[in-house]
């Protein structure tokens, strides 16, 4: 474990691939980060109602809710987070740009690159409003 970076933020990813989430977790986890897991849209939600985490990794597509009706569920309730949506499936940039959402990463992940938009994120969050 890096030491150097231990009690960073707490961070849930919102992934319904399994691969992808658990490893991305584990890095995160690695990098000082606390992690919490939603395999589906609906569980996202509920865990960033219950768990309140700094940070939110959201994949868009995603069963029972994607990321966009998560993200809108989260607004609605008037729920503030920083997101980082991430997706498959290359239109993201275009649609997390119209949602007002100034963080997104393309899959697969670049781990560099992801770790760099976290922190950036994570530091944004911190030091100013959050993202909606």
């Amino acid at each position: 474990m890096n030491n150097q970076n231990l009690g960073k933020g707490k961070v849930l990813i919102a992934d319904d691939d399994d691969d992808s989430r658990i490893m991305l977790s584990f890095i995160l986890q690695e990098e000082g980060w606390e992690v919490s897991e939603a395999c589906n849209g609906k569980e996202a939600v509920e865990k960033v109602i219950e768990q309140k985490p700094d940070l939110l990794i959201l994949d868009n597509r995603m069963p029972e809710l994607t990321g966009v009706e998560v993200y809108q569920c989260l607004q609605a309730e008037g729920i503030k987070i920083t997101v980082v949506f991430a997706t498959a499936h290359g239109y993201l940039d275009e649609l997390a740009s119209s949602l007002g959402v100034t963080h997104f990463i393309n899959k697969p992940y670049e781990i560099p690159k992801l770790l760099k938009m976290v922190e950036s994120a994570y530091a944004n969050s911190c030091n100013s409003a959050t993202i909606f």
